[in-house]
Parts: C-alpha cells; sequence; structure tokens
C-alpha cells in the first residue's frame, strides 16, 4: 500500500499537493497529518469526502510499502509519521519545492525551486492528461495563490502563472478561493481599511447591523477579503460588503459575516460569484458603484425576508445502520461500503452511538472483531435538531471533525447530515 503524507500545520499548498499525489499514484491514499491550519480546516469540514484522504487512524501503516512526501523534505514535519525513518524496506518519493534543510533521502524526488509544490506535481498531472474535478482545480489554484502570495512573492516562477492559468481553464472557482484564502494586511490594505471606517454606514437587517460600503480602490490591490473581516471586527458587525470600484466597468464584491442568518455565498450567488456561507465575492459589470450597492442591500433585505432553509429540509436518511449486538466484522463492511465511511448505531429507533472506519480500525483480533460494535462505538455524538439552520451543521463539522452527523426529534433519529448534504445545499447543484 502507497500513503501520501505532508506537514503538519498544513496550509493549501501542502493540502493541494497531498490530494494530486493521489492522481499520480493511483491508489495511493493520502494521510493528513494532525495539525491543520485553520482555513484548511474550514475547508476541509465541507469537502473533505471529495478526496481520497484520510487520518492516519484510519489505515493499518504496518502494511505501507511505499512513501510520497510532499511539500516538506524533513523528517521532524511528519509529525506521527516520522516513524518511518527508521524503515528500510519501503521506497520514498519526495515532491517538494523547498530545497534546503531536509534530512529525507528518497529513492526518487522531484525538488524544484517553484513557488509552490503543486506546480511541480501539475506538470506532471498535465503531461498524463489527468482529468480531475473543478474543486479539485481550485484547490490546487489555493495552494498556488497561498504559496506566491497571489504571484507576488519573489519565489514565484512563470510555471505557477502557467500552472494557475491552465487550472483557471479547467473550471477552478476564483470565488471559492477568495473564500478560503486570506493574508495579513500591508499598506495599500490599511489605506482601504482606513477609508472604510471613515465612511462607515450601516443598515439593520432582521436586527442585525450590516455594513455596506463603496470604496473605490487602486486597479491591482488583492486580497481585499481581510480588509473587509477587519473591517467587520473592529465595528463589531453581524455582516460587512464591500463594493470595490477601480474606474473601469467593473465592481469587485466581497463579503463576510458571522452569523447564521446571513448567508454570504448566497447573496454572492445571486450576483453571478460564490463563496461558502461565511464569505464570499462576486464581480459586477457596472461603472454604477451605487446602484451596484443598493442591488446588494436588496438582495440581503430579500434573503433576510425569505422562510429559511432549516436541517430538516437538506437531510438525508442514514446509509448504514447497525444495532448495538452487531459484531464490529458486520459493522466494517456496512462502513466500506458507505460513502460516508460512518455506521449509526440504533437500538429500538433511538440514536446508541456511531462508529467510523477509524473505529473499526482498532479491532484487529478475531475476538475484537466478533464482538458486539457497542464495545468500539462513539457514544458522545453532536446532534443536530430538523430546525436547526445549515449553518449549524457546518460549524459543528468544523469544530469536530465529523462528516456524519444525526439528526434528532423527541429523541428519535429522524435523519442525517453529511458533507455531501451541504455540498449540494451551499453549492445548490
Amino acid at each position: 500500500m502507497q500513503i501520501a503524507v505532508t506537514h503538519t500545520n498544513t496550509d493549501f499548498d501542502a493540502l493541494a499537493s497531498l490530494v494530486a499525489a493521489t492522481y499520480l499514484y493511483p491508489g495511493a491514499i493520502g494521510i493528513l497529518p494532525g495539525q491543520l491550519r485553520p482555513n484548511v480546516k474550514h475547508f476541509l469540514a465541507l469537502h473533505r469526502d471529495l478526496f481520497r484522504i484520510c487520518s492516519d487512524r484510519e489505515v493499518d501503516l504496518e502494511k505501507v510499502t511505499g512513501l510520497i512526501v510532499v511539500d516538506t523534505n524533513n523528517w521532524s514535519r511528519l509529525d506521527r509519521l516520522a516513524l518511518f525513518q527508521q524503515r528500510t524496506d519501503i521506497s520514498i518519493e519526495l515532491w517538494d519545492h523547498h530545497l534546503k534543510g531536509g534530512n529525507i533521502e528518497p529513492s526518487w524526488k522531484c525538488q524544484e525551486q517553484v513557488g509552490a509544490t503543486i506546480t511541480l506535481m501539475l506538470r506532471e498531472i498535465r503531461k498524463r492528461d489527468c482529468a480531475f474535478l473543478p474543486m479539485h482545480a481550485t484547490l490546487f489554484l489555493m495552494g498556488i495563490y497561498e504559496d506566491t502570495g497571489n504571484l507576488v512573492y519573489s519565489s514565484s516562477k512563470a510555471e505557477d502563472a502557467y500552472a494557475a492559468g491552465f487550472l483557471l481553464e479547467n473550471g477552478a472557482d476564483l470565488d471559492v478561493a477568495a473564500a478560503y484564502l486570506s493574508s495579513s494586511l500591508d499598506g495599500g490594505h490599511t489605506d482601504v481599511l482606513t477609508s472604510m471606517l471613515d465612511s462607515s454606514l450601516t443598515h439593520t437587517f432582521g436586527g442585525y447591523k450590516v455594513g455596506v460600503l463603496l470604496v473605490p480602490v487602486e486597479s491591482g490591490l488583492t486580497m481585499l477579503s481581510s480588509v473587509v473581516a477587519k473591517y467587520k471586527d473592529i465595528k463589531g458587525l453581524a455582516a460587512a460588503f464591500g463594493i470595490f470600484t477601480t474606474g473601469s466597468d467593473r465592481c469587485m464584491i466581497i463579503g463576510c459575516t458571522g452569523v447564521q442568518e446571513i448567508d454570504v455565498g448566497g447573496i454572492m450567488r445571486r450576483l453571478g460569484g460564490g463563496g461558502h456561507p461565511g464569505a464570499g465575492s462576486a464581480i459586477v459589470r457596472s461603472e454604477d458603484g451605487e446602484a451596484v450597492r443598493q442591488q446588494v442591500l436588496e438582495i440581503i433585505a430579500d434573503q433576510m425576508n425569505r422562510p429559511r432553509t432549516r436541517v430538516r429540509d437538506i437531510m438525508s436518511q442514514p446509509e448504514a445502520i447497525a444495532a448495538p449486538t452487531t459484531a464490529v466484522r458486520e459493522v466494517r463492511s456496512l462502513v466500506e461500503g458507505a460513502r460516508s465511511r460512518t455506521a449509526l448505531v440504533l437500538a429500538d429507533g433511538k440514536l446508541s452511538g456511531l462508529i467510523s472506519r477509524e473505529e473499526c480500525s482498532k479491532a484487529k483480533t478475531a475476538s475484537q472483531l466478533q464482538a458486539p460494535v457497542k464495545a468500539f462505538m462513539r457514544t458522545k455524538i453532536p446532534l443536530l435538531r430538523p430546525d436547526d439552520v445549515p449553518r449549524e451543521a457546518l460549524r459543528i463539522m468544523t469544530e469536530t471533525d465529523s462528516g456524519v452527523l444525526p439528526v434528532v426529534e423527541d429523541g428519535r433519529l429522524v435523519g442525517v447530515i453529511t458533507r455531501a448534504d451541504l455540498l449540494l445545499h451551499i453549492y445548490e447543484f
């Protein structure tokens, strides 16, 4: 078995490279470190099931015969998987754009000084003509943009720019990328923030204060999402929207929110853009920035007045159900056959616990495999109610790394919310 591994405190280049390895090495599984950067964790809370990745606790590391190391060349950065340093019976292949500080001695390597490791891997993906989904293209693009500062860092190379163009041609979504990428404020951003604070204008929707500002900016200034988020926090607003104009015939709208009742991604989709419930962006062709601002206000008002989507509207039925007395061996087959890799344990229609592939993997001996599932299942499970809003499900998934959330009413299971359910709702497939 081959596994792909990357450094702890995983950023988007590392995650993108990990996923790319599963394309270049058919059958390989990407192993996530225990520590992820906050924006990566937030992205995976919703999108994880789209990728062939799991935690190291879900695989039998003793069966590993090949290691693919991406975006690092130092054993100390591989978290618990540094144990492979002692193994002499495995082959190691390495992809990395860092040239210094390494102590991994691979059997083969692609190690060049470009802006991002994913750029090197995309070279091979293009050579092999590997097909991938638009969301994979978006992830790969975020890897390039984050490590190159949107292609303005001095470490950026021409190949990074070519790779970004290739990904845009293959469906990469800039609106989704902008929603998850963030950067610190430089001098230009600080000037914009000062201008926003000086001309602050707020509106009230459903009891929430929302800032919707028209802001002239210099052409070429990027990563304005950080400015909008900082403005929202300083002013203590529920949500903030910046309509940024450069004197051309286009307006860039960027929004963010901290409350469940305002769906920024939904608002941006009505403007031709996108994002997720907490953040998003759109570009509108118009020379009249004030008219665009009024349009944003009308869409927010319309959204707040519409009946809210509830968990009951998007939940699905569980794929796999077992009784507390069912043997772990049988449940493991159920879990492997389920897209969510999870089974719910019910007793007389009431939820007793939950067991995933990770818990099943703890049963190794014949007696453990024959034991009842109640000996291995989780009993402390975050629950949803039918009248909760979908964003509550996304929040819990982000905090708990749980891909399946039971929906309970009057003590009885009535459905589940999975990552797939949220994806269908948020992106309106």
